[in-house]
């Protein structure tokens, strides 16, 4: 529910839009609203944010959003082609559609027990599932992997070389083959249908089984090792900035974000393969 202009919501009683109503009703919107957001149109009833209810029995597409600036530079270099709904990023894909230049914060709201994917897990994590997943491991060049393992301890997990290690390291797995991606998948997912070693997160193997069923030779499914994966009850919230990875895994949840269209869809949408390119260079760590 919104007022954004691709697909603004009608007052089911009139037929007007949301927009419309709101201009000519500024009391629904109320004077810290219309003097806060006065630069964005509240005062032609412009809401901002736009509402969404989420209910997740499949998990949805792991995705990041561009920040401000980004959004703008895409939008102004190639208008004609940023103007659809998304920016679709699927194994290794990177395909851009934008209606807009404006970026898109969001939070969701949990309104039963909630699942997602949200953000990068700290580095040491990141090793650990490393040295105990040999079929992850084998995904990523031994360079890369020698790079990354060579300062996942750091003190300072938020300098310059260590993010670059987690973006190659990132990076390398999401554009490996899918021949490649499959067979360690299934291997994977075979290993952990016969037992869980005592050196198993028992809740990531829970996650990549559920994952891996519904998502077969999805890369997507390794990011499980990669992302932290968050639980919430009804009534506790998420926020999630520019540039960081997550996805909807499981429950009913109120989304609330700027009313923009401006989406990098990363994983689990195996069914757009045929948009291929080799960048994964708009995901912030």
């Amino acid at each position: 529910m919104g007022t954004h202009s691709k697909s603004p919501s009608h007052v089911l009683s009139s037929g007007q839009t949301l927009s419309s109503h709101l201009a000519s009703h500024p009391d629904l919107i109320g004077t810290p609203v219309l003097n806060k957001f006065k630069d964005e149109g509240a005062e032609e009833g412009n809401l901002p944010f736009l509402l969404k209810v989420l209910s997740v029995e499949k998990a949805l597409s792991i995705q990041t959003h561009p920040d401000k600036r980004s959004a703008e530079i895409l939008y102004k270099q190639q208008p004609d082609i940023y103007k659809g709904a998304h920016i679709f990023l699927i194994l290794g894909i990177f395909k851009t559609f934008l209606s807009d230049a404006n970026h898109k914060p969001e939070m969701a709201l949990a309104l039963t027990p909630f699942q997602a994917l949200c953000g990068f897990r700290p580095l040491t994590e990141i090793a650990f599932f490393l040295s105990r997943t040999p079929e992850f491991r084998n995904l990523i060049p031994p360079s890369i992997l020698s790079a990354f393992l060579s300062i996942y301890n750091s003190y300072n997990p938020e300098g310059q070389e260590e993010k670059v290690a987690l973006k190659n390291l990132f990076s390398s797995i999401m554009t490996t083959p899918e021949d490649k991606v499959r067979k360690q998948l299934d291997a994977l997912l075979e290993r952990y249908a016969k037992g869980v070693n005592e050196s198993d997160d028992n809740e990531v193997v829970e996650l990549v089984t559920r994952l891996g069923a519904q998502f077969p030779g999805d890369v997507g499914v390794f990011c499980a090792f990669m992302l932290n994966f968050v639980k919430l009850e009804p009534g506790e919230a998420i926020f999630l900035g520019a540039g960081e990875p997550h996805a909807y895994v499981y429950g009913g949840a109120y989304l609330f974000h700027a009313p923009r269209t401006l989406i990098h869809f990363l994983f689990f949408q195996n069914a757009l393969n045929a948009w291929r390119t080799r960048t994964t260079s708009s995901v912030q760590v």
